[in-house]
């Protein structure tokens, strides 16, 4: 099965359900997240040496706060961005130098912003969710596991979570 590794942040999905539901992962059974590497590896190759290199990668890292007060855009999208990406980006490059055969997005996009996507909808429903999302923000959230999800049948399971 596909895979993806995220900071599931589930305490910000009562705040974005009206928007979320307008996102095709969140549909399938995705939390609030901020994507780190996906697509990942297959979920039947996910064996113990790759446990052990991802929790070698995640003992360097804390718990990562997050506060979320702005708004991006891509083609189709909008998404939340955080007022520091660093330290997300310096857990998708960990990750991304311990697992080269799994670039981020696979190797897509030329620079990694970590964001949270809010919808992928019609331009009307768009234009609607940038209107009204800044009332809510700054919204705040704390990851203190990286999860690895698959992506079934049924939609999206967690299979496994690594504390930071």
């Amino acid at each position: 099965m596909e895979t993806g590794l995220v900071l599931a942040l589930p305490e910000l999905d009562p705040p974005l359900r009206r928007w979320r539901k307008h996102d095709p992962a969140a549909r399938l059974g995705m939390p609030a997240h901020v994507t780190l590497i996906y697509p990942f590896m297959d979920s039947r190759a996910f064996d113990e040496a790759a446990r052990v290199r991802l929790r070698d990668v995640l003992r360097g890292f804390a718990p990562l706060e997050f506060a979320f007060d702005r708004l991006g855009a891509f083609q189709g999208g909008v998404w939340l961005e955080p007022a520091d990406p660093a330290p997300a980006v310096r857990l998708i490059e960990a990750l991304a130098a311990a697992f080269p055969a799994h670039p981020p997005f696979g190797g897509a996009h030329a620079s990694i912003i970590p964001h949270l996507t809010i919808a992928q909808a019609a331009p009307g429903v768009l234009a609607r969710i940038r209107a009204e999302a800044p009332r809510i923000l700054p919204l705040t959230a704390r990851a203190e596991a990286v999860s690895l999800y698959a992506r079934s049948e049924e939609g999206w399971i967690p299979l496994e979570r690594f504390a930071l």
